[in-house]
């Protein structure tokens, strides 16, 4: 029998229980301005227009050539005197499949399920996605750097998600005027073809984005070693939308936004 002083123990529902491991920095995307050896040691200007900062940057193991983006580690004190969203690093803010955390109908939810659509069994929704590269400073391939495509990152996709959405009403229209034996063969072998390369560019620049949140704040895999970011995104693209929106969104300080390029309200610090 348990003495009456013995201290209960506790316990916790999962790992995410863990406050956030902060001490680890987070990291920064550097354009290399040339070919450098590793080792090379330079001063790099980064942050959002309006709260620029020069860093110290050191070239990575291996070098870099000209134009080529590494990732390189924030100075402690970066983000002193300086409005920053507050982004844990170490491991995800919590669960891939928390996605009411923030609220049924908060914008991380319906952002991430908007123009979700199912092809060949694979979920995917670019409207959150556009979003969040914008959110993130990525392009429209879910790239980090300082290409001009990483300003309108969200435009994009947007722009490619309306050209799919008016190619494929198009080809249902052309068909629905069609009897069923009289459908000409090339209006569901165009209607397949977009569908499947659509559904490719989705999982590989949603990959790309969660590769880049994870080096960016130094999250580890958990599962699938080597490939957890292809599995989830092709498995369950409204979860992975979602996390990514509420570990870079801080929602219990700014405001989510529906309609905005980031998915942030107007006014909300740019992340760095």
């Amino acid at each position: 029998m348990a003495s009456e002083t013995e201290p209960e123990t506790q316990y916790k529902e999962s790992p995410f229980a863990d406050e956030v491991n902060n001490t680890i920095p987070a990291k920064v995307h550097i354009v290399a301005p040339s070919t450098l050896p590793e080792g090379y040691v330079f001063d790099a200007e980064v942050g959002p227009p309006g709260y620029r900062k020069t860093v110290t940057v050191e070239v990575p193991p291996g070098g870099v050539v000209e134009g080529q983006v590494f990732l390189a580690d924030l100075p402690e004190d970066f983000g002193d005197n300086l409005p920053q969203v507050n982004i844990p690093t170490g491991q995800w803010k919590d669960g891939l499949f928390d996605i009411f955390s923030a609220g049924i109908f908060h914008p991380s939810v319906v952002c991430g399920f908007c123009f979700t659509q199912s092809e060949l069994l694979v979920i995917y929704n670019s409207f959150g996605m556009g979003q969040l590269m914008q959110r993130l400073r990525l392009n429209w391939l879910g790239e980090g750097g300082e290409d001009e495509s990483a300003k309108i990152s969200f435009k994009i996709v947007l722009t490619l998600v309306i050209c799919y959405t008016v190619f494929t009403v198009s080809l249902e229209l052309a068909e629905a005027a069609q009897y069923y034996y009289n459908i000409p063969a090339y209006i569901p072998s165009l209607k397949f073809i977009g569908g499947v390369l659509f559904t490719i560019y989705s999982i590989i620049a949603l990959m790309r984005v969660r590769e880049s949140v994870r080096a960016k704040y130094s999250i580890p895999e958990t599962r699938f070693a080597g490939c957890e970011d292809a599995v989830y995104s092709a498995a369950c693209s409204c979860c992975v939308v979602a996390q990514i929106a509420r570990h870079t969104g801080e929602y219990e300080t700014y405001k989510g936004s529906y309609f905005s390029d980031t998915g942030m309200a107007p006014g909300t610090p740019q992340i760095v």
